[in-house]
């Protein structure tokens, strides 16, 4: 039983609605194949806990475990201002397992007990708890990390300092604070996009809203934060900013499982899928446990926007006791018909329009034709996302107008929706740019790019080192069963993350080799730009050149080069 990581989990998640401190064990190989049960390890951590965290922690803590392939986390509950020692509690738990496991003693209590007992001491903030449980009754939100306590959100907010006395909820000015309407959009695929789409129909309708991603954080759809900003820490810089009135969060799994969420309450949580992407990273091995971590956003929500399509989100919704919006393309869909059945809501695709079903009746939205980031219904992934993006809007109270005119005027150019679906015209060349990176992802731009295709057929891409084996194998298998005419594998030197180099690119092209490609067609290239620039030279009218970036923004530069030039 060997320590990998422990950490602190700063608001809800996989184990509990809970603050918490968790610990990531590995099992050691020789230990399991002599018959170690990592059921007993668990038991024994439990056991430590108990010794030394029942009288020094609280009796009530929540503690929980996971097993996973190879190992399992280790939670406990615990206030925020204990979440620092709650880690040494955990930590010393692990150890004297680890220590009987290994046929030793226990370990002893002291000198960590007494240690332990001077940093919560030091750590513990007077009221904290008290306000707390008020801010839950009055549905404020108190948003807290290592060097800020609010109340409140947007402009009607108060900040109280890391190291301020905190007042007693009595002579808080609630009547002064207000919480803004927060949406959380999370899924596999399309969860940028749909946040993108959300906030222009907030913007049309007269709001003010500030929506995250994982290229930043903008408000009224202007950047103020450029990079991957899809955690905890974005969700507080959008919901203390005085300029937002509407938050649209997106949540990546990765901030759900290192932090939490930054909100223990939203009124929309949407999940657009769950399918192959990370697994095997921080013990989530399946598709079951990776919609679990999704639907934690869904936990704290006053209302669920599910994809009807998606068997694991299925599942999911019969554990929620919130209403569930359900949205899907097929409108027979037997998921579909069984909810509208029972009075539910959702959004469907009906005689090539978007549709909305509610109460039993079916209302005509718009027309896909209208709707520009779906390519007239052949981009089948982005009119999953406009769905998507109308249930999320709606249920935020935002009226059909603002919807309507949303759907009509976002597009996938890169002003509105950088690195989705950009189509370029290069001189009849129809370049398109997409951040697929997954198999589902790549499989639906592939259908796409065909669709657009009247000629050849080029593609490039690059793989982070960090996808399982069998992840990259079967992206590699979705390219070469589109046909391409030549397809340029480059090396992404800064997203190693752990593999040597050139073993992504040739793993790589041995599963395109493998599943028919021929090898005169399979190119190594030095990277993003260096690829576009090749295939636009051999390039004709009618070809499409499909580059799936990671996301080099020199690639924008050489295209809009090329066409100034043309």
């Amino acid at each position: 039983m060997r320590l990998v990581d422990s950490r602190r989990l700063t608001g809800p998640n996989l184990y509990s609605r809970e603050p918490g401190a968790i610990a990531e064990v590995a099992w050691d190989a020789a230990w399991l194949e002599a018959g170690g049960d990592p059921d007993h390890a668990i038991a024994t951590w439990r056991r430590q806990f108990a010794r030394m965290g029942v009288p020094l922690y609280y009796a009530a803590a929540v503690v929980a475990a996971r097993r996973y392939h190879g190992g399992a986390a280790l939670f406990i509950s615990g206030a925020w201002d204990e979440l620092l020692p709650a880690t040494e509690i955990n930590e010393w738990a692990v150890a004297s397992a680890a220590a009987v496991i290994a046929g030793g003693a226990e370990l002893p209590l002291e000198p960590t007990f007494t240690a332990i007992q001077v940093a919560l001491e030091a750590a513990r903030r007077p009221r904290l708890e008290a306000l707390v449980r008020a801010a839950r009754a009055k549905d404020i939100p108190l948003l807290i990390d290592d060097t800020r306590l609010t109340l409140g959100s947007g402009a009607d907010l108060i900040e109280l300092g890391a190291d301020e006395i905190l007042p007693a909820p009595e002579d808080v000015p609630w009547a002064a604070l207000a919480r803004m309407p927060i949406a959380l959009v999370t899924g596999t695929n399309g969860k940028t996009t749909t946040t993108r789409l959300v906030a222009r129909i907030a913007r049309l309708a007269g709001r003010h809203p500030g929506n995250t991603s994982s290229d930043g954080v903008a408000v009224d759809e202007q950047f103020i934060e450029r990079g991957d900003w899809s955690g905890p820490d974005a969700a507080r810089l959008v919901l203390r900013h005085p300029g937002v009135d509407l938050a649209v969060l997106e949540v990546a799994r990765g901030g759900i499982l290192r932090r939490g969420l930054a909100v223990e309450s939203v009124d929309v949580a949407t999940i657009t899928n769950v399918s192959a992407d990370h697994l095997g990273s921080y013990g989530v091995d399946d598709l079951a446990t990776m919609a679990r971590v999704k639907a934690v956003t869904a936990q704290v929500a006053r209302t669920a926007v599910l994809n009807a399509e998606d068997p694991e989100l299925v599942a999911i919704a019969a554990t929620l006791t919130v209403p569930v919006i359900y949205f899907a393309l097929d409108p027979d869909h037997a998921v579909i018909t069984e909810h509208v059945r029972r009075g539910g809501s959702a959004w469907i695709v009906r005689d090539a329009a978007i549709t909305h079903v509610h109460g039993g009746r079916e209302r005509r939205v718009i027309a896909v034709t209208e709707v520009p980031i779906t390519f007239g219904g052949r981009a089948a992934y982005n009119l999953a996302n406009a769905l998507a993006a109308a249930a999320t809007a709606t249920a935020l109270g935002l009226p059909d107008d603002a919807v309507i005119a949303g759907l009509r005027t976002f597009t996938s150019s890169p002003v509105d929706n950088p690195g989705r679906g950009n189509l370029i015209d290069v001189g009849g060349v129809q370049v398109l740019i997409d951040f697929g990176h997954n198999p589902a992802a790549v499989t639906g731009v592939l259908a796409l790019a065909r669709s657009l295709c009247t000629g050849r057929l080029f593609v490039s891409l690059g793989m982070p080192g960090d996808r399982p084996d069998d992840e990259i194998v079967a992206v590699a298998r979705a390219i070469a069963a589109a046909e391409p005419h030549q397809v340029r594998i480059l090396e992404l030197a800064d997203y190693l993350r752990g593999r040597e180099p050139e073993v992504v690119p040739r793993m790589l092209r041995e599963a395109m080799l493998a599943a028919g490609l021929d090898g005169e067609a399979v190119l190594a290239t030095a990277g993003e730009v260096a690829a576009v620039v090749e295939a636009l030279d051999i390039a004709q009218p009618g070809d499409v050149v499909l580059v799936l970036v990671h996301l080099d923004d020199d690639v924008y530069r050489v295209l809009a080069e090329r066409v100034q030039a043309r």
